[in-house]
């Protein structure tokens, strides 16, 4: 299809998108509620998943002798058997140069057309997608459904909105006609945006799809050829958008090594190669702080989310059992396998500020411990919590549970409906007192919590802060209901580049952040430096250069 055409079938979603990055509104394009699709999508979408198991994946069309894989579902116990092209640093790095001229030389309109048609086409394939999430991530159905489906077209669309409006905000030449006394002159002015050069995504285990399809499409659309290298434990779901945008590009007449899957495996990775490789411009990367932060220290334009101690501060509430019921949630969402998970929850001693007087420290555990146990009982309690995704997780939060504070809650794993041999884990509840800073100050990740016995609400806003700026913070939790201490919060953790969010409560959870709404990450603390999707995510991809042409 030709690419001005493509550009102008989806024109009116461009633009409405553009729209609504100014207007911050609610503006979600893809359906996240699976009731709404057919019982064919969802039968169609496991059978192409199931099809490919104990096979190669050959949609890339790459040419290799060599093969890998050893993607195990967390739900099934065993091995997927798909095996992935391997394709060496410096094949790839060649294939994105001669690819790079004819991708960055096209128009910003042909080239939001065709990343616009991939996620239409992407839309089509959500339930393989869901499959092929759950069964490398460990994420219950739905989620992986909505986190590497709706959710990721979104942000994905968010990228080539911003990036779009970017590229679109100096015109792309003017005539200046200039008089100085008795001499005049007239100047054809032109402004070009040139993109960096080639990119690197490297993406996670736990949401591969979800955080790394901002970087990749954020890139493109800034002209910027991709390689995206994902984790070994997790090729799937991201081979499947890979092999889309390369079959856009061919039927567009465009090179598909613009967008390239770098495979490796656990015993033999190539992160490190490409990442200091020289010809490397960018590089986007989600995963642990240590590894993050090696990133952050090459020298190239980088983009990461680490680690972060998410704090949860409970000074007062109208409604404490909608506190606990919606904080009980947010705890067991994916066994806290996400980087917006709370994890440090703080209490004053003298209790909960309620209407009628308080709720105690102890009254509180006793009420989370229900909540918790009240959402594994329920039916589709399970499938929130989902799998725990690799063994490694699991036994660190065993190690660490094994020594530190008293338990409230430890009920071990836990069956999965239809996955006898599931990995799981159930949320551990531990409490501390707030003098034993080295058991709490710390990142945990994984299905494990503490709830912290502060002096006060002061000393738990100290103590929050604290964590912040030795490790980071994506989001904080608070539940007050005195608007001048509320006050004090907002501006104590914006002012320490954290977002805040008060008094959630119903479907409203603090792990969970929207397109086009919020941003994701602040940039500005130890647990990440940039923001999904803000000006600056976008710019700092290419550089603006203006020639001048005397008439």
């Amino acid at each position: 299809m030709p690419q001005m055409q493509l550009f102008n079938t989806h024109k009116e979603l461009i633009y409405e998108a553009v729209e609504a990055l100014s207007s911050r509104n609610f503006n979600s394009v893809y359906i996240e509620d699976i009731k709404d699709y057919s019982d064919e999508e969802k039968e169609s979408g496991l059978k192409a998943f199931q099809l490919r198991f104990n096979t190669d994946f050959t949609d890339l069309s790459v040419k290799t002798d060599e093969w890998v894989g050893e993607e195990v579902s967390p739900f099934l116990q065993t091995g997927l058997g798909i095996r992935y092209p391997v394709i060496d640093e410096q094949t790839l790095i060649n294939n994105a140069k001669k690819s790079s001229n004819s991708w960055k030389n096209i128009d910003i309109e042909e080239r939001a057309g065709i990343l616009t048609e991939v996620l239409e086409r992407l839309k089509d394939r959500f339930f393989e997608l869901a499959n092929a999430t759950m069964h490398t991530t460990g994420q219950g159905f739905t989620m992986a459904f909505q986190s590497s489906g709706p959710h990721s077209c979104d942000r994905a669309l968010e990228a080539i909105a911003m990036g779009f409006h970017e590229i679109k905000r100096f015109p792309e030449q003017i005539k200046i006609d200039k008089t100085s006394g008795n001499f005049s002159y007239s100047l054809k002015k032109t402004w070009k945006p040139i993109p960096r050069g080639i990119s690197l995504v490297i993406a996670c285990s736990t949401f591969p799809v979800w955080n790394s399809i901002p970087a990749i499409f954020a890139n493109l659309i800034t002209g910027n050829p991709v390689i995206v290298k994902p984790h070994p434990k997790a090729v799937l779901p991201l081979a499947i958008v890979v092999s889309e945008i390369r079959q856009v590009l061919k039927e567009s007449g465009l090179k598909t090594e613009t967008v390239q899957l770098a495979c490796d495996t656990s015993a033999n990775p190539i992160t490190t190669k490409l990442a200091e490789n020289p010809e490397i411009k960018i590089v986007d990367y989600t995963g642990n702080t240590k590894f993050g932060n090696y990133i952050e220290q090459l020298d190239k334009i980088t983009f990461t989310e680490k680690g972060a101690v998410n704090p949860v501060i409970i000074d007062s509430t109208k409604d404490i059992e909608s506190l606990i019921q919606n904080l009980a949630f947010s705890l067991l969402l994916y066994s806290k396998q996400m980087c917006t998970s709370p994890q440090n929850i703080y209490i004053p001693a003298d209790g909960i500020k309620i209407k009628d007087g308080n709720v105690s420290f102890d009254d509180f555990t006793d009420r989370l411990q229900i909540a918790v146990n009240s959402i594994y009982e329920k039916k589709w309690g399970p499938s929130v919590m989902g799998c725990i995704q690799n063994d490694k997780t699991l036994k660190s939060v065993k190690e660490i549970s094994m020594s530190l504070g008293k338990k409230i809650l430890d009920n071990g794993s836990f069956k999965m409906p239809e996955y006898d041999s599931a990995r799981t884990q159930s949320l551990k509840i531990l409490a501390v007192d707030s003098g034993k800073q080295e058991v709490f100050q710390r990142e945990i990740f994984g299905p494990m919590v503490f709830i912290v016995k502060t002096e006060n609400t002061d000393k738990s806003i100290e103590l929050a802060l604290r964590g912040v700026n030795q490790f980071g913070a994506i989001t904080c939790l608070v539940f007050c209901t005195d608007f001048m201490k509320s006050k004090e919060i907002e501006e104590k953790f914006n002012n320490a580049f954290v977002p805040v969010s008060f008094n959630f409560s119903g479907q409203a959870f603090v792990n969970l952040h929207t397109a086009f709404s919020d941003l994701h990450v602040s940039g500005g603390n130890l647990s990440g430096n940039a923001s999904i999707v803000d000006p600056g995510y976008i710019t700092r991809r290419f550089i603006w250069i203006g020639n001048r042409f005397m008439l």
